[in-house]
C-alpha cells in the first residue's frame, strides 16, 4: 500500500531490431518509456545521435483514425446490435486481428463508400432544406392565381409583398384609390404579424404608388427564376422533395448492407491506434546510424522479466538499476481493493512526488466517513449501493469509471451506516406512511432534533482529520532525518492545540489542558523563530507564530459542512414526504404520493450524492492535503496495447 518501487531501464540495441523490441515491450505493457529527445539540446549528444521524426506519420495515422471513427459512427445508426452503456470490449484472437490487418485495402474501399454515402446524404439534406424554405416562402401566396414570372404587361405593373398586420386594409384601399385611382390592391393572405398583398397599377402612376406603398411599410417580394403560379411551384417542389426522400432511402438501404463491417472497422481502428502508439514510442528514442538508445522505468517486480525478455531474443545491452537520489521516476500506486477506489481523489488533485508518501491509505477512511455523514440517509445508501453494485457485477469497468463506481458503492455503505445512526430512512417516510404509528428510531441520535450535537461531532472529526495530516507531515520530516523540525513544528503544536481542546471539555481535564496550552505556547515562542539571526527577531517570530491558531480554528470550522449537508438531506426528504401526503391516502392520493416520493427522492439523492462528493473532496484537498502534501508526480504510463473497441484473448507476451 504505497508508491511502487521503480527501476531505471537503459537499453542499447541494433536499429534493425528496434521495431520488434518496441512491439515486445508493448505486449509486455510494463515499461514507461522516457522521452530522451531533450538530450539533443546538449552539444555532446547532438553530435552523436538523432531522433526519428515521426510527427508527420503520426498526424497521418490520426487523420486515418478520424475517418474510421466517422465511418463507425455513421454505420452505428444502421446496426441492429445495440451496445450497453458499460459494454465490455469485444474479445478477439490475435489471428482475427491479423486477418483484419491483411484486409486493409478492402476496408478502405468500404470507408470511401461510406464517406460518399455521407456526402450524398449531406447534399440531399441541404437541397431539401432549401426546397422546404422556398415552399415556406411560397405558401402565403398559394391562392395567388397570377403566374409568378408575370411582373408587368404593356401598360400594367404588378407587385407583391407584405405590410404590417396593423394596417387597416379598407382604409388603405380608399386612400390608394384617392391617390392613384388606376390601381388595385388585393389581400392574398395574412398572419398575426403581416398582410400579404398583391398590387396592380398603371405604369403612368408608378411613382405615386411606389411612394404610397413605401409610406405604409410595404416590403416587396420577388420569386425570380420561378414560372407558374405559387401553388404549381409548391406542387413541383414537393415532388422534388419526394424524389430526394426516395434517393435518401436508397442510400440508407445501401448503408444497411455495410453495417456488418462495423466489427472489422472497430478492429481496424484499434490496429491503427496500436501502430500510432508504437510510432510515438519510437519517436522518443535516440538513434545512431546502426543503433538506438531507449530509456525507461519499470516496476521492480517486473524488471527481471523485462531483462530476460530482451536479452533472450536480441543482442542488446540492458542495464537496470535503482533510481539515484533525487532522480524523479513515474508514480504507480498500489493499494488494497478497499483503498484503490479513493486513488481517483488523489489523482484528480495530483500524484505524490517520488519523495512523498501515498496519502490514500489515510485519506480513504476519512473520505468514507465524511461522505456518509453528508448524505446520511439509510434508504439512499441502500439505493446507491444497489445501483452501483449491479453495475459492477454486470459490466467490466476499467480505469476511472471503475474507481468512481466503486467509490460510490463504498459511499453507499457509509451512507447506510450513518443513516441508520441518525434515523434517516428516506427521510421520515415510515412515520408519514403509518401516520405516526410506527417510527424507526435512530441508533445514535436524530440531527434534526439535536443539530448542535452533530456540529460538535463534526468539529471533533475535523480535529482528528487535521491532526492526522500534521502527523503525516511529522513522519515525512522524521523520514528525512529532520528530527528537531518534527519536534518543534509538529510536536509542540500538538501540545498547544491539544491543550486548547482540553480546555473546552471542562472539569479536571481542563486544568491539564491549561498547563498544556501554556507549555505549548512557550515552546512555540522559543522555537518557531529559530531561523532568525538575533534574539529579538527569534522571540518576535515565535510570538507571531501563535497567530496560526486562527488558521487551525478556521480549518476546523470548515467541517461544519458535515452538519449542513447532513441536515439538508433529511430536511428535503421530509419536505418531499410531507408534500406527497397532502392528498391523503385514498387511491388517488397514494398514486400521487408514490409519484412525488419517487421523483423527489431521486432528485434529492442525486443532488446530495453530488454535493457529498464535491465537499468531501474539498475537505481532503484543502484541510488535509494542505498540511503535508504537495504532489506533482508524473503518472506511470507504460507502453502497452491500449484499445477502444477490442481486447485480445490469447495475446503472447513474448516476442
Amino acid at each position: 500500500m504505497s508508491i511502487v518501487k521503480m527501476q531505471k531501464l537503459d537499453l542499447i540495441g541494433f536499429e534493425e531490431d528496434k521495431e520488434n523490441i518496441i512491439k515486445a515491450l508493448m505486449k509486455a505493457g510494463t515499461v514507461h518509456i522516457v522521452d530522451s529527445r531533450e538530450k539533443l539540446e546538449e552539444d555532446e549528444w547532438n553530435e552523436l545521435v538523432h531522433s526519428e521524426n515521426a510527427e508527420e506519420l503520426i498526424a497521418e495515422i490520426d487523420e486515418k483514425l478520424a475517418r474510421i471513427k466517422s465511418a463507425i459512427e455513421y454505420l452505428s445508426k444502421y446496426s441492429t446490435a445495440k451496445k450497453a452503456l458499460f459494454a465490455p470490449k469485444r474479445k478477439i484472437s490475435e489471428g482475427e486481428y491479423n486477418t483484419v490487418r491483411d484486409s486493409e485495402s478492402e476496408l478502405w474501399k468500404v470507408i470511401e463508400t461510406i464517406e460518399q454515402y455521407n456526402h450524398e446524404l449531406t447534399g440531399l439534406k441541404s437541397e431539401e432544406n432549401a426546397l422546404r424554405n422556398l415552399i415556406s416562402s411560397l405558401e402565403p401566396w398559394e391562392s395567388l392565381v397570377r403566374p409568378l414570372e408575370i411582373t408587368e404587361t404593356e401598360k400594367v405593373l404588378f407587385a407583391i409583398g407584405t405590410v404590417p398586420a396593423s394596417v387597416n386594409i379598407a382604409e388603405l384601399e380608399q386612400e390608394l384609390e384617392g391617390q392613384a385611382p388606376e390601381s388595385f390592391i388585393e389581400v392574398v393572405n395574412q398572419d398575426k404579424n403581416q398582410l400579404y398583398i398583391s398590387v396592380a397599377y398603371h405604369k403612368d402612376i408608378s411613382q405615386p404608388v411606389t411612394d404610397f406603398l413605401k409610406g405604409i411599410g410595404f416590403s416587396g417580394i420577388s420569386f425570380r427564376g420561378l414560372t407558374g403560379t405559387a401553388s404549381e411551384n409548391i406542387l413541383s417542389l414537393n415532388n422534388k422533395i419526394k424524389k430526394i426522400e426516395e434517393k435518401r432511402e436508397e442510400i440508407h438501404n445501401k448503408s444497411k448492407e455495410c453495417a456488418d463491417y462495423i466489427a472489422k472497422l472497430e478492429t481496424f481502428y484499434d490496429c491503427l491506434v496500436i501502430e500510432r502508439d508504437r510510432k510515438k514510442a519510437m519517436g522518443r528514442l535516440l538513434n545512431t546510424q546502426r543503433t538506438f538508445i531507449l530509456e525507461g522505468w519499470v516496476p521492480e517486480s517486473e524488471a527481471g522479466k523485462i531483462e530476460k525478455l530482451l536479452t533472450k531474443h536480441w543482442d542488446c545491452v540492458v542495464d537496470i538499476r535503482n533510481p539515484e537520489k533525487g532522480e524523479d521516476f513515474p508514480i504507480l500506486l498500489k493499494n488494497n481493493p478497499l483503498v484503490r477506489p479513493f486513488e481517483m481523489i488523489t489523482e484528480m488533485y495530483s500524484l505524490p512526488s517520488p519523495n512523498e508518501i501515498d496519502p490514500n491509505l489515510f485519506l480513504a477512511p476519512f473520505y468514507f466517513i465524511f461522505f456518509g455523514m453528508m448524505v446520511s440517509d439509510a434508504g439512499y445508501g441502500i439505493l446507491l449501493s444497489l445501483i452501483t453494485g449491479i453495475v459492477l457485477l454486470k459490466f467490466k469497468l476499467e480505469g476511472l469509471a471503475e474507481k468512481l463506481i466503486k467509490l460510490l458503492f463504498l459511499g453507499g455503505i457509509s451512507t447506510l451506516f450513518w443513516g441508520a445512526m441518525f434515523g434517516g430512512w428516506f427521510g421520515n417516510v415510515v412515520d408519514v406512511i403509518t401516520q405516526g404509528k410506527f417510527t424507526i428510531p435512530p441508533i445514535w441520535f436524530n440531527p434534526l432534533d439535536n443539530p448542535m450535537k452533530l456540529l460538535i461531532w463534526s468539529f471533533v472529526f475535523g480535529v482528528v482529520h487535521i491532526f492526522t495530516a500534521m502527523g503525516l507531515k511529522g513522519y515525512l520530516m522524521i523520514r528525512e532525518k529532520k528530527y528537531l523540525d518534527a519536534l518543534f513544528d509538529i510536536g509542540f503544536w500538538y501540545v498547544f492545540l491539544l491543550g486548547l481542546c482540553f480546555l473546552l471539555l471542562g472539569g479536571n481535564i481542563a486544568v491539564i489542558g491549561k498547563y498544556m496550552a501554556i507549555a505549548g505556547a512557550i515552546l512555540l515562542i522559543l522555537t518557531q523563530g529559530r531561523s532568525k539571526k538575533n534574539i529579538l527577531s527569534k522571540l518576535f517570530s515565535g510570538v507571531l507564530s501563535l497567530y496560526n491558531v486562527a488558521s487551525f480554528l478556521s480549518d476546523v470550522l470548515s467541517y461544519s459542512r458535515l452538519l449542513a449537508l447532513g441536515l439538508s438531506t433529511g430536511v428535503v426528504a421530509t419536505v418531499i414526504n410531507t408534500m406527497g401526503s397532502l392528498f391523503g391516502f385514498n387511491p388517488i392520493g397514494i398514486i400521487l404520493f408514490i409519484i412525488i416520493f419517487v421523483i423527489g427522492s431521486v432528485f434529492n439523492m442525486a443532488i446530495n450524492v453530488l454535493g457529498a462528493y464535491v465537499h468531501t473532496s474539498r475537505l481532503q484537498y484543502v484541510e488535509f492535503f494542505g498540511k503535508f502534501y504537495e504532489g506533482g508526480g508524473k503518472p506511470y504510463n507504460p507502453l502497452k496495447i491500449k484499445t477502444k473497441y477490442i481486447d485480445f484473448t490469447n495475446i503472447n507476451k513474448e516476442a
